[in-house]
């Protein structure tokens, strides 16, 4: 493959991925155990039907239903909807999960296939077509965890060590940042995804503002389990 047709694949799917007509209800998936199923809604946006293929898996952007190995499994696996159809997916829980003392992270892949010719298309004509695949988090949560997520919160500490910044997670839940706020009530972008698994540390910044420097505490925005943001503070220690 030449370079510019590499460069315009990758234009492509960067441009698909942003808009991606097939849309779920909510941003995540939380699983209790003892619930044997949970659905979610999906809508095509598109104005034009496609195929859809669901799995879960440990989120690996390169795995495929094939490899997929989660207590979790989607029914149906692989559907059609037209333009502007609803479909509801079923999320089964099979088990066993790998821990009952902190949660489970797995992630509902969606790939998204066009048809190879659209309804009043002229035969013979070229159109080319890119498939698009979606994820989205599915968090298994043990009954030992049945109350205490809206606290978990407040169990995050901060470090800041050689400039870099880090957060701990004291709590048996995964938290999701979306940013902080600095002194001056300027904001700040966290690293990657903002994903902080139960009971481990991740560096959420390689640089911070000097205003920053001699503070005792962080706000920062996190994301609960409906996927709106909420406000948090949080203490910070300097090394």
């Amino acid at each position: 493959m030449s370079f510019l047709r590499l460069l315009f694949a990758l234009l492509l799917f960067v441009c698909g991925s942003a808009f991606a007509g097939v849309t779920a209800e909510r941003t995540r998936v939380i699983v209790h155990q003892g619930q044997r199923e949970v659905s979610l809604v999906l809508a095509n946006q598109n104005d034009y039907p496609v195929m859809v293929q669901a799995w879960v898996d440990d989120g690996s952007p390169d795995g495929g239903p094939d490899e997929a190995d989660a207590p979790i499994i989607p029914l149906p696996a692989m559907f059609q909807l037209a333009a502007g159809q609803r479909q509801s997916l079923r999320l089964l829980y099979v088990g066993p999960a790998p821990s009952n003392d902190r949660e489970s992270l797995y992630w509902l892949n969606l790939l998204e296939i066009p048809p190879d010719r659209l309804a009043g298309e002229v035969p013979g004509s070229t159109r080319l077509t890119v498939t698009l695949r979606t994820q989205m988090k599915v968090f298994y949560r043990p009954a030992a965890l049945k109350t205490g997520v809206d606290k978990a919160t407040a169990k995050l500490a901060f470090r800041l060590k050689h400039g870099r910044l880090s957060a701990a997670n004291t709590s048996p839940f995964h938290i999701t940042l979306a940013g902080l706020v600095v002194s001056g009530g300027e904001a700040m972008n966290v690293e990657g995804d903002g994903l902080i698994a139960p009971l481990a540390t991740t560096q959420i910044a390689s640089s911070v503002p000097a205003c920053m420097r001699g503070e005792t505490q962080v706000q920062f925005n996190w994301i609960d389990d409906e996927g709106n943001l909420q406000i948090g503070c949080g203490r910070l220690v300097e090394e």
